[in-house]
């Protein structure tokens, strides 16, 4: 009786090795960082400042084109703090989901994954560089450095920093020219319910707002559809050499065309840089009165 007991007890022992042994081996498979981060990491210090900037994005969109969240010291804290690897991504938590902060993988072809760390993906943000500008450190878009990449975005996101796009002006150094960000073909994934893509172009799920061009890629014409009514791509028109044709329902155009006289930011002036951008438009409409207004090429559809 006395070593039944022993052999049932070395039996749970057993068990319970095989148990970690699973457990261990999954995590090296995920390649997740061990630590539990998923847990009460909403009170951790700088949590709040580092969600802060979900709705600071388009006017008709406000969670795509988001200012950074890496500017304060508190968020950038927290993000020291929460930050890990798991498997070629660099994450944190965000809101009820992870936000992917880098992308450190070598494939050019990425279908960014719609789950990491047994939670959605939901955000695609911006990494922490150690390097320093001017004695701060500089925040970089997730796929920086990672030359020219073809990425599917999943179904799960729904918020998108300007900074993943690389937008950011101000700086340009031997740093900055290092974590540019070069997309060769940017999609949505079909189920997404937020977004829309085609042509290497994002509009909102109903097609009313065009959120994004991507100028990596070389284009004569840009078509707007007459679906659209909101005109406010996040990245700039500047030194794009394309034509633009307007459909017949713009009603709001918010587009970055001109550069201030230090090459870097964006204004509205007669001081600036133009794009060599023509616009094909109707007569008395939006895209007219914008294109006059900016001293744009333009020639009439009708």
């Amino acid at each position: 009786m006395f070593l039944l007991n022993i052999d049932k007890g070395v039996i749970c022992s057993m068990k319970k090795l095989i148990v970690c042994i699973c457990v261990i081996i999954t995590i090296f498979a995920s390649g997740c960082a061990t630590k539990d981060y998923n847990s009460n990491y909403k009170s951790v210090k700088g949590y709040t400042e580092y969600v802060s900037n979900s709705k600071s994005g388009c006017k008709h969109m406000n969670s795509f084109g988001l200012k950074s969240n890496l500017t304060s010291k508190k968020a950038q804290e927290y993000y020291n703090d929460n930050v890990r690897k798991c498997g070629d991504y660099l994450i944190t938590n965000y809101l009820d989901g992870i936000c992917i902060n880098r992308y450190v993988g070598s494939s050019k072809v990425v279908d960014i994954p719609d789950t990491l760390d047994n939670k959605k993906v939901i955000m695609l943000g911006e990494f922490l560089s150690n390097e320093k500008y001017n004695g701060e450190n500089m925040s970089y878009g997730a796929f920086g450095g990672s030359g020219n990449c073809k990425i599917t975005i999943p179904s799960t996101v729904k918020y998108i920093s300007a900074g993943f796009f690389d937008y950011m002006y101000g700086v340009v150094d031997e740093i900055s020219e290092k974590y540019m960000t070069n997309y060769s073909s940017v999609e949505i994934n079909t189920d997404n319910p937020y977004y829309y893509s085609k042509d290497n172009i994002i509009y909102t799920k109903d097609k009313k707002t065009l959120l994004y061009l991507n100028n990596d890629v070389d284009v004569k014409t840009i078509n707007v559809p007459d679906s659209v009514e909101n005109f406010e791509p996040i990245n700039p028109l500047i030194d794009s050499n394309y034509e633009i044709s307007f459909g017949k329902n713009i009603k709001t155009i918010d587009a970055c065309v001109e550069l201030g006289e230090d090459g870097l930011t964006p204004v509205s002036s007669e001081n600036s840089t133009k794009p060599s951008v023509t616009v094909k438009c109707y007569k008395n409409s939006v895209s007219y009165k914008w294109a006059k207004h900016h001293g744009l090429v333009y020639y009439f559809a009708d």
